[in-house]
C-alpha cells in the first residue's frame, strides 16, 4: 500500500471515479473538523496548507517541484481569493504533470508531483 493509500484507508475516504475521454477524476470526502477545532497540519506525513493570500502559491509550486506532495484547503481564505489559487494551481500541474485532485467538496485539494502515485 503507497503512502497516499495509507492516507485515504486511515482517514475513511469515500472515493468514486468517473471518467470522461480517457481522463480520471478522483473525488473523495474528508471533514477537517477537529473536535479541538485547531487546525490539522499533515495527514500521514503529508502537509497541509490554509492559504489566506495568492501569493502564498508561490511557496506551493516549489513544494511541488521538488517532488513532494502537499494538500490545499481554502475554507480560511475569501472565495475569490480561493478561486484565483486553485485556478493558479490546476495550470501549475497541467503544465508540470503533476496530478490535482479534489479531495472534498472543492474546499480540500491534494497536489501529486509527476511520478507520485497513490493507491486507489
Amino acid at each position: 500500500m503507497g503512502l497516499m493509500g495509507g492516507i485515504f484507508k486511515a482517514l475513511g475516504f469515500e472515493s468514486e471515479n468517473k471518467t470522461k475521454k480517457n481522463k480520471v477524476k478522483t473525488k473523495a470526502t474528508f471533514s477537517l473538523k477537529n473536535k479541538k477545532s485547531s487546525r490539522a497540519e499533515d495527514i500521514d506525513g503529508v502537509p497541509i496548507y490554509y492559504p489566506e493570500t495568492f501569493e502564498q502559491t508561490k511557496e506551493f509550486v516549489n513544494f511541488v517541484k521538488s517532488k513532494k506532495a502537499i494538500i490545499i484547503s481554502i475554507e480560511s481564505c475569501e472565495k475569490e481569493i480561493g478561486v484565483r489559487i486553485i485556478d493558479f494551481l490546476k495550470g501549475f500541474c497541467y503544465g508540470a504533470n503533476a496530478r490535482f485532485i479534489v479531495l472534498n467538496d472543492d474546499k480540500l485539494y491534494l497536489i501529486l508531483p509527476e511520478g507520485m502515485e497513490i493507491e486507489e
